[in-house]
């Protein structure tokens, strides 16, 4: 009769160190594949929003919405209203009369479409509620007109003088293919400023705290890249999603999104 050799310890430890070997070499390619898939879901809710905007244009003769609208302006309104609650309807069956009511339907919504926005469900700022984890910009024109603060599609009053900012129709959103109008952001609006901009200069999350500051553009720089990222790869590399004007949406870097802001068809970064 033969007797049945089982395993020796060094054996198990053998295919125990095989297994822990590969798990380490497929686990990067997981994690990658997987935020690949969630960018391209991102980028899917990122087109609907930009077909939100046309269909807004087709109802309101051709304007597009203001980042914001907020309460005491000169054009007169019962609640502050921002770009996401005033495109809600052609999105969404939830009625949405004010920015505050995006809580509801940030379970199963466009609105609240990429699925790697970190504040989704874990808030780290009340304001983080009411915010999609998208960002508006609204400098239409106003980088190549002078800084005309009436260009602005966010909607203010100035100290002294006319009143700031309008609903600015779809066709004065110059250069629609270059301009990005909508991006992975931690604030509901994505704001610029002249250069110089670059790593050093300019700051955004999650490498910089969020502050209202000259440089800071809101953007969530490295929203789609791997944890280990730092900020001279997200400001290089394409790490975040961003909507253009034409409706086309794309990966873009830091300074790809600046450019599309500030910029659209060149660059005005410095090295």
């Amino acid at each position: 009769m033969f007797r049945r050799r089982g395993f020796t310890l060094v054996e198990l430890l053998v295919v125990i160190g095989i297994i822990a070997v590969l798990i380490g070499i497929l686990m990067p390619a997981l994690n990658s594949a997987r935020r690949q898939a969630r960018s391209v879901q991102c980028l899917s809710s990122l087109r609907t929003i930009g077909h939100a905007y046309f269909m807004y244009a087709q109802n309101n003769n051709g304007a597009w919405p203001v980042a914001v609208h907020p309460l005491g302006t000169y054009i007169p309104i019962d609640q502050e209203r921002r770009w996401y609650d005033l495109i809600a309807e052609y999105v969404t069956s939830v009625r949405m009369d004010s920015y505050s009511d995006i809580d509801k339907v940030r379970e199963n919504s466009v609105l609240w479409g990429c699925p790697e926005y970190a504040r989704k469900d874990d808030y780290m700022d009340p304001n983080d509620k009411r915010r999609p984890g998208y960002g508006m910009q609204y400098y239409p024109t106003y980088w190549e007109d002078g800084n005309n603060l009436k260009n602005l599609a966010y909607i203010g009053n100035t100290p002294a003088g006319p009143p700031r900012g309008r609903y600015v129709k779809q066709v004065e959103w110059r250069k629609p293919s270059d301009r990005g109008i909508v991006a992975d952001a931690v604030a509901h609006i994505l704001g610029t400023s002249p250069p110089p901009f670059n790593a050093t200069v300019g700051k955004w999350q999650p490498f910089d705290p969020i502050a209202a500051v000259a440089g800071y553009i809101y953007l969530d720089g490295n929203r789609h890249g791997p944890p280990s990222a730092t900020k001279i790869q997200s400001y290089n590399k394409p790490m975040l999603n961003m909507l253009f004007c034409d409706g086309h949406a794309q990966p873009v870097s830091v300074k790809d999104a600046w450019n599309a802001i500030h910029n659209p068809g060149g660059d005005g970064t410095t090295p």
